[in-house]
């Protein structure tokens, strides 16, 4: 089966500080890969109340989904590769493939027959190496939002977290909680339905 662990931390960013980072690290904005976040959830919001979430990843012409799960350190991540006719079938239907993402939502309880595609985020993302672990600047951009952030992938909690907070001193940047991609998504897609 094909799961991780992910450890990882993140701080939003103005745009000012954004862009003075990639200029610290000297790196450029064409650097950056776009990947598409495809969001599934139902109606019932079974994902979040599991604290889980469900994405398809679309990452040069080539299809990722995964389940992001509660774990004791970090997230469980299981993750299946589909083909693009697969991802438009589930965008369309809401039917995902067997394998090992559903073999997991069926542990969850997650009622298969009520997952809907709700939603893309589209992230430009910049990943270099770092200190023993993945530095990644994001752009994202969803409904009528633009966010940044800074996001470390560490070998444990302690190692990401002081590896992200040292950074951040370094170019005297103030440490900005926030939540995960999906969970700003969600919010965003609230605000909007209720106004």
């Amino acid at each position: 089966m094909a799961q991780e662990i992910e450890i990882e931390v993140k701080s939003m960013l103005s745009e000012e500080s954004y862009n003075a980072l990639l200029q610290g690290f000297h790196l450029d904005k064409t650097a950056a890969i776009t990947q598409h976040n495809h969001y599934f959830e139902t109606p019932s919001f079974a994902l979040k109340a599991a604290h889980s979430g469900l994405r398809i990843r679309e990452k040069n012409g080539s299809y990722t989904l995964t389940l992001k799960q509660p774990h004791e350190v970090g997230k469980l991540e299981t993750h299946q590769a589909l083909e693009e006719k697969e991802w438009l079938h589930a965008k369309k239907e809401g039917i995902l493939p067997e394998g090992n993402v559903v073999t997991q939502l069926e542990a969850l309880k997650v009622p298969l027959s009520e997952l809907t595609y709700v939603g893309t985020l589209t992230t430009e993302r910049i990943e270099i190496n770092y200190n023993q672990g993945l530095l990644c600047f994001d752009k994202s951009l969803y409904f009528d939002q633009t966010d940044y952030e800074l996001e470390f992938e560490g070998i444990s909690e302690e190692h990401a977290n002081s590896t992200l907070l040292t950074l951040l001193a370094d170019y005297k940047l103030d440490y900005a909680s926030t939540e995960n991609k999906v969970r700003r998504f969600f919010t965003r897609k609230n605000q909007i339905e209720k106004a």
